[in-house]
């Protein structure tokens, strides 16, 4: 196994000799504006200011396909309960580089981030939602990214960068990092939530499989989360790791999987669980339908009590999942 690939939380013990045989572990906030004004890049090119939560200097245009569908996304899910400070808040954007082919949502209410959305532009001209979470899940965190840079001596005294060092946020399938260049130095690559160096990612920068599409009449219909989740973690109880690969081919099945018992699951990608931050747990959905077709689009929720959420059909045709019975904890 190797340790590169490997979150910190991997490094627990028990964990690491039960999984060594099977699994190989993985391992911004912008300030609240209008709807339709333009942000900077999520880039950073020479200096860290202490108050600023994604830095970037050069500034671009928000499509108005893309604010028009944004604005569908968060109205819809104010009508959640868990999701109510996201009414009448301010959207503010951020495009991922290099280009504008992903960008950073940030949801804002009295000036503090409550939610976040990536979007992805896809092969014809529309968009679809990469992913969507609140505050508690919200990636390019600043400190974060500060922390690490200071550790690795990459941010010099006065929140100055070394010499032609450069950062940049990029969103990749399923996977949101910080890309570090410096002159004569390989890149490298941190998870924009947890912090941890990972392998270079490949080939992924693209709108995920079977996402929600920019569409009329576009609902969340139904909602499937946990009242009480006590772990997020999946190192907090081993024993998914003995129950059987669940036999999952489309939504319905993962929607009745879910509605068995009282299990969470545990998504995982043996093999290429760094690709993907995995193995996490899996403890809610979102179920979205367009006005007169039938077909719902599902989201997998994941992080405490579902604070993150991600395209189910990226999941299904990614990875794994296995049940993990939350009466154990």
């Amino acid at each position: 196994m190797n340790p590169a690939t490997m979150l910190s939380f991997a490094t627990k013990t028990a964990a690491a000799l039960l999984l060594a045989g099977c699994l190989v572990p993985a391992g911004a906030a912008l300030a609240s504006g209008s709807s339709g004004a333009s942000s900077s890049d999520a880039a950073i090119h020479s200096s860290l200011p202490a108050s600023t939560a994604v830095y970037g200097l050069r500034q671009a245009a928000v499509p108005s396909s893309l604010q028009s569908f944004t604005e569908t996304i968060v109205s819809e899910l104010s009508k959640q309960d868990s999701f109510q400070d996201w009414k009448n808040a301010g959207i503010s954007y951020a495009p991922l580089g290099p280009g504008t082919h992903s960008w950073l949502v940030t949801v804002s209410r009295d000036g503090k981030p409550v939610g976040y959305l990536i979007l992805t532009s896809t092969d014809d001209g529309n968009y679809m939602l990469s992913e969507y979470g609140r505050e508690d899940a919200m990636p390019f965190n600043a400190q974060a990214l500060r922390e690490q840079l200071k550790e690795r001596g990459i941010l010099r005294p006065g929140s100055k960068l070394a010499a032609g060092a450069n950062v940049e946020a990029r969103y990749f399938t399923l996977l949101p990092v910080w890309e570090i260049t410096q002159p004569g130095k390989s890149t490298i690559y941190l998870h924009a939530i947890t912090g941890e160096e990972l392998p270079m990612p490949t080939g992924r920068e693209k709108a995920p499989l079977g996402g929600l599409a920019s569409r009329k009449g576009l609902h969340l219909t139904s909602t499937m989360l946990p009242k009480q989740q006590r772990t997020s973690d999946p190192y907090d109880n081993l024993l998914w790791l003995q129950s059987p690969k669940l036999s999952l081919t489309g939504s319905q099945d993962l929607l009745q999987a879910m509605r068995n018992g009282r299990s969470s699951l545990v998504f995982t990608s043996p093999g290429r669980n760094a690709d993907f931050g995995a193995p996490f747990v899996v403890n809610g959905l979102h179920a979205w339908q367009v006005a007169g077709t039938g077909k719902e689009t599902l989201y997998a929720a994941t992080g405490p009590n579902g604070t993150r959420f991600l395209p189910a059909s990226e999941l299904m045709a990614r990875g794994e999942f296995r049940s993990l019975n939350v009466s154990y904890l």
